[in-house]
């Protein structure tokens, strides 16, 4: 199925998000390991929305069309 630009700039946004969270939780770990993990996790998320923003740029505009009803 293929998704709108709209949508995927949508869950761009949303990995990103993700990706400074994880990274601000690793800050506040203890566990070095675990801060590793969590920063590991953020690179993916990361990149997961790298190729999105790729897709995105080639992806159409979702186009609303007028109703028929009046």
């Amino acid at each position: 199925m293929l998704q709108s630009k709209e949508s995927l700039l949508q869950q761009v946004d949303s990995l990103r998000d993700l990706a400074r969270r994880a990274r601000r939780l690793a800050a506040n770990l203890n566990l070095e390991s675990d801060q590793r993990r969590l920063g590991r996790y953020a690179e993916e998320l990361e990149e997961n929305a790298s190729r999105l923003e790729a897709d995105a740029a080639g992806a159409k505009t979702m186009v609303i069309k007028p109703s028929s009803f009046g």
